[in-house]
């Protein structure tokens, strides 16, 4: 039965690495690991051991390491305001910030399989996000009025551009002028909701000059894309 080089454990016939160090081990007819696979001291390199694990095991060891700096690194912020401030405070900031980081790259990695719960999950996450900061900054006069209206605003017209581009049969310039669409839907928001907590009245004055060339380009490219539905493809408009 072979033994382990590096840590002496027994191995099957049809072992290619250890169960136990993680070893690779040469393959049958050769006198030790392939070309790369060796660290400096003749043991298998850790990205080489890394890239042969599975890749639910690769996603649990990353989200392992990422969830740990990231923790590692709200305790460093924290503990240098209560050394030098004797209070928290304005450490809460950041360790907000690292918290919504962590999620926007944490759960699309955890959930990549359901992009639909993916996308809401990480709606509702800004929306805390906002929400927490404005609760440390005790804002949340603003917060309800103004600043939640337009990340919905923002989030919808997001949701509805991708949506639109994704269940086009033919994906091409019309992209672009869906785009140009949700950009004016969210100028024009943002204008409203901001006069009717600064103003308490309705008006729309710059947003209106953004949609009204936004939404010009949007139907030439709608034409463009319909009429030469064949030639539209970006690829071939931009010869890549």
């Amino acid at each position: 039965m072979p033994i382990c080089p590096n840590c002496g454990v027994e191995l099957s016939e049809t072992a290619r690495m250890c169960p136990l160090c993680r070893e690779l081990l040469p393959e049958s007819g050769e006198g030790g690991p392939g070309p790369g696979t060796a660290g400096p001291n003749g043991t298998a390199g850790s990205g080489a051991v890394f890239e042969t694990l599975p890749p639910s095991y690769q996603r649990k060891i990353f989200l392992e390491v990422f969830s740990v700096c990231s923790l590692i690194g709200c305790l460093v912020v924290l503990a240098v305001e209560v050394i030098i401030s004797r209070r928290v405070w304005w450490s809460l900031y950041p360790i907000t910030s690292i918290a919504y980081i962590d999620s926007l790259v944490c759960i699309p990695v955890v959930l990549k399989k359901i992009p639909a719960l993916v996308g809401l999950i990480l709606s509702l996450a800004t929306l805390v996000f906002i929400f927490l900061i404005a609760l440390v900054s005790n804002g949340l006069f603003w917060f309800w009025p103004v600043a939640m209206p337009i990340v919905l605003i923002v989030e919808v017209s997001v949701f509805v551009c991708v949506l639109l581009s994704v269940t086009s049969k033919r994906k091409g310039i019309n992209v672009i002028a869906i785009v140009l669409l949700g950009i004016s839907a969210i100028c024009i928001g943002i204008e409203t909701v901001l006069n009717l907590y600064i103003g308490r009245h309705f008006l729309i004055t710059w947003s209106a000059v953004v949609a009204t060339a936004a939404v010009a380009i949007a139907v030439f490219l709608f034409y463009m894309h319909y009429r030469f539905n064949n030639r539209s493809s970006l690829k071939k408009l931009f010869h890549i």
